[in-house]
């Protein structure tokens, strides 16, 4: 039965009545509800990726006989990105208002999903712009919990970015990602740059000094004709 504009109507202001629902959730919520729904979101997670991994098997290995004896699974980098690391909160809402503790577990919600997708689906690298994403926050916005006045947002705000790059650096040595692509990404998301080589000038004296010269060849002389008598 098609729908009505009455029932499209009502579907659409039950939507938006969510999203606020939502939106006041991450702002004021508790962090005993929050941890509920949290580990209610990481199941449905976990179970999709076993979905996703299950869909998405392609033959890697064959035995003498053709037959497929290992499988690996194919991903879809921006398939898990936009799936797996959805917003806790739509994209048009109020940005979460985090503390120490929401942020921090926040933050293990994300290193959850993260682990289950490297052991699921494959090698998938962390990044502070996809926990951003996850978190509803903004990268200029983590930024300023790294210099905020609460001690304890800076110090879980320094863990987080100290955690995703020690990670980057071991995939990268591992070669489970692309070394150069991870340190170009990183010194993009931490604002780094090289470091700049110190300016040496070296002034060299190309002028001859022909009575200096002069000199030491008549010292070179005398010397010579002393030896010779």
């Amino acid at each position: 039965m098609a729908k009505t504009k009455e029932d499209k109507l009502d579907i659409e202001k039950q939507t938006q009545n969510g999203i606020r629902e939502l939106e006041q959730f991450y702002i004021e919520g508790k962090v005993d509800n929050m941890l509920d729904t949290i580990n209610e979101q990481k199941e449905k997670l976990v179970q999709d990726m076993i979905k996703y991994a299950n869909e998405h098997n392609k033959p890697v290995k064959l035995d003498k006989d053709f037959k497929h004896i290992a499988l690996k699974v194919n991903i879809h980098t921006f398939i898990i990105y936009n799936y797996f690391f959805k917003s806790i909160t739509p994209i048009g809402c109020q940005e979460p208002i985090y503390n120490a503790e929401k942020l921090s577990m926040v933050f293990d919600y994300y290193c959850d999903i993260l682990a289950e997708i490297n052991d699921k689906i494959g090698d998938y690298p962390s990044s502070l712009t996809s926990f951003c994403k996850m978190a509803g926050l903004t990268l200029y916005t983590l930024r300023s919990y790294k210099n905020s006045d609460d001690y304890n947002m800076r110090i879980i705000a320094e863990k987080i970015y100290d955690q995703i790059g020690d990670e980057n650096v071991t995939m990268s040595q591992i070669g489970a990602v692309r070394e150069r692509s991870t340190i170009f990404k990183m010194k993009a998301q931490n604002e780094m740059v090289e470091k700049v080589q110190p300016q040496v000038k070296v002034n060299v004296n190309t002028e001859i000094d022909i009575d200096r010269i002069n000199k030491k060849l008549n010292e070179y002389k005398m010397f010579a004709n002393k030896k010779g008598k």
